[in-house]
């Protein structure tokens, strides 16, 4: 499977990736089976908006018609495409859901680095409120991940439907390690550098709960409560106690704008 995502980020899932710098030219070997993977790296533009054009179509496709419209034939109808060439890249409709989901997990997590770096070059980041830091890396996880403000509520959920579990390990451990560089970066007065085992349990939480509540198709979801309880949670395990917190208090803290 494949965590405020910014309001152009559907577009940007469908845009095209940088062209890939050329290589030496190799001697051509057969190709193996792939039955449960791409068919075809796409390595040259054309392919990469091949693939970008097969990626809108089955969006669109699953938010018209539910999880039990998207069809490979319905895909490659839509995108313009014989199914010949969809299967050129994609050998089912899981493995191009699959790809969808890691190009959308991607992306998330270069939201939230993003996020993360701005905080860090900034001057006064121990001057500002704790808490609202701490929300707004949870909101980027929440849209991301479970209310579909990139991608659709109903392509999150079929993604989380066909995860694979080593998939969402690696993406959960990127989230923890790039915290952890965080949090000792900006050495924030109100927020503790928390140890392993806190960001472990932070970070199996939250993602845990965004899963849980896409699967369940929750009516939590997108509700200002919900994301309360999720910042609540992760303040209530990183906070520094408050006599700590007085340095910071005194440093005049105050909300991000």
């Amino acid at each position: 499977m494949q965590l405020a995502i910014c309001s152009d980020f559907q577009k940007r899932l469908f845009m095209p990736a940088a062209k890939p710098a050329s290589k030496p030219t190799i001697k051509p070997q057969a190709k193996p089976q792939a039955d449960l993977s791409l068919r075809r790296q796409p390595s040259q533009a054309r392919a990469q908006q091949t693939m970008q054009t097969l990626f809108k179509a089955a969006a669109q496709i699953l938010d018209r018609e539910g999880e039990g419209g998207l069809t490979t034939n319905k895909v490659a109808a839509a995108a313009g495409f014989s199914i010949g060439t969809l299967y050129q890249y994609f050998p089912s409709k899981e493995v191009l859901v699959r790809a969808m989901a890691a190009r959308g997990q991607e992306m998330v997590l270069q939201e939230l680095g993003r996020y993360l770096s701005e905080l860090e070059t900034l001057p006064n980041v121990r001057e500002l409120d704790g808490r609202e830091l701490l929300g707004q890396a949870i909101r980027i996880l929440v849209r991301g991940f479970a209310t579909g403000k990139g991608l659709s509520q109903s392509l999150i959920h079929l993604c989380w439907t066909l995860e694979k579990p080593d998939e969402t390990a690696s993406a959960v451990r990127q989230v923890a390690d790039r915290l952890a560089i965080f949090f000792e970066r900006i050495d924030h007065p109100a927020l503790q550098m928390p140890s392993p085992a806190q960001l472990f349990v932070l970070t199996r939480s939250v993602i845990g709960t965004l899963r849980s509540a896409s699967l369940e198709k929750s009516p939590l979801l997108g509700s200002p409560a919900f994301e309360d309880a999720l910042v609540q949670m992760a303040w209530a395990l990183l906070a520094r106690p408050p006599a700590l917190q007085a340095a910071g208090l005194a440093l005049g803290a105050r909300p991000i704008r």
